[in-house]
């Protein structure tokens, strides 16, 4: 299905957050100007970003393809929902820190592999349609697909008072930032102060996946009212750096996965941690249900309302937002709103009955 001549893409857009990666960016504008025949735009400001974004809905181009870490993506898709357009496509390239969304749709590492992916799947339209959340405060409508309250949004509170210039709040780069002010969290976390927090879930079932048996209980409304270190809630799996924080998701099925990581001490966070990377919430399940302990719990919901005792921090796809003084966030999902471009691999996992052979 591949193809080997020079690819037009003629009907596509790549847009460049040229902030990161000096050299990579030049590597990347030389492979462009030899391999396709697309047009090529450079965004000076997150600003610039989005109002070409804008622009291309309003356009007659049917692709778009960011070069951009999550933050830089983050601000495209919200900027495509101002008007979702129907009959166009986003797709990424990973110029970031995490490309935890490029980790998601399986974009390969190289960069002149990834403009071939994208060459392929504009000559054949491999889009697939997904699902994003709306996250709604007193103030604030956002998109994402993922969401994070605790301990993540601690470490990016962390990061961002540590790692910002003073003048432009810009936040420097890098995964050791990530890294140094994770330590930092855990070190300093108080695992016996955890806030309440009031989960109203709808129109769903909790789902345990075990190791030998499976659980579910379906209901239309569902409250939980725990003190969890740790909620993530996601339409796609990785954070970034391959971190599978939300292992069982579907991107495009109308349904959010909800996981609360019941951990009561910095020990048992520690002790799970390359399990917890890895996504691997059955085998953590199997030794802490042994043991009586808490378990990860899963929940898969069309919608959740989350009250927090206090004002908190959260992120969507990494990128920190406020509860405001009223300490609520409303999350519903938007069911295949926007088409994302995919590599071939991808789109056949979901349509294998293309293949003509068999």
């Amino acid at each position: 299905m591949k193809t080997n001549s020079r690819s037009r893409i003629e009907n596509g857009v790549f847009l460049i957050n040229p902030t990161r990666r000096r050299a990579s960016l030049k590597i990347l504008k030389k492979i462009l100007k030899k391999e396709t025949n697309a047009e090529v735009i450079e965004a000076g400001t997150p600003q610039q970003l989005c109002d070409e974004v804008i622009q291309f809905c309003k356009g007659p181009k049917k692709y778009l393809i960011i070069w951009g870490g999550d933050g830089t993506v983050h601000n495209a898709i919200n900027s495509m929902m101002v008007r979702p357009p129907e009959d166009k496509a986003l797709g990424f390239l990973r110029g970031g820190t995490g490309n935890g969304i490029q980790d998601s749709y399986e974009i390969p590492w190289r960069i002149n592999k990834q403009i071939e992916t994208y060459i392929n799947s504009a000559e054949h339209n491999y889009y697939e349609p997904v699902d994003l959340l709306k996250i709604e405060t007193e103030t604030d409508t956002v998109y994402g697909q993922l969401f994070g309250i605790g301990l993540d949004a601690e470490v990016l509170r962390v990061r961002k008072e540590k790692h910002s210039a003073a003048e432009s709040q810009l936040i420097a780069p890098g995964f050791r930032y990530y890294l140094s002010s994770g330590f930092h969290v855990l070190k300093n976390f108080d695992f016996r102060e955890l806030t309440e927090v009031k989960l109203t879930f709808s129109r769903g079932k909790y789902v345990m996946k075990g190791a030998k048996i499976n659980a579910e209980h379906p209901f239309d409304s569902f409250v939980r009212i725990t003190r969890p270190p740790l909620i993530e809630i996601g339409s796609r799996p990785y954070y970034g750096k391959h971190f599978k924080i939300c292992p069982d998701v579907v991107c495009n099925n109308g349904k959010m996965e909800a996981y609360l990581f019941q951990f009561t001490t910095r020990f048992s966070a520690i002790r799970n941690i390359v399990s917890i990377w890895n996504g691997w919430h059955d085998q953590i399940n199997s030794h802490l249900v042994k043991a009586g302990h808490p378990l990860i719990e899963r929940y898969e919901v069309e919608s959740t309302t989350i009250n927090t005792a206090a004002p908190s921090y959260f992120h969507v796809d990494g990128e920190l937002y406020h509860t405001g003084d009223k300490g609520e966030i409303r999350i519903s999902i938007v069911p295949r709103v926007l088409n994302f471009l995919v590599p071939e691999h991808f789109y056949l996992k979901f349509h294998p009955y293309i293949f003509t052979d068999f």
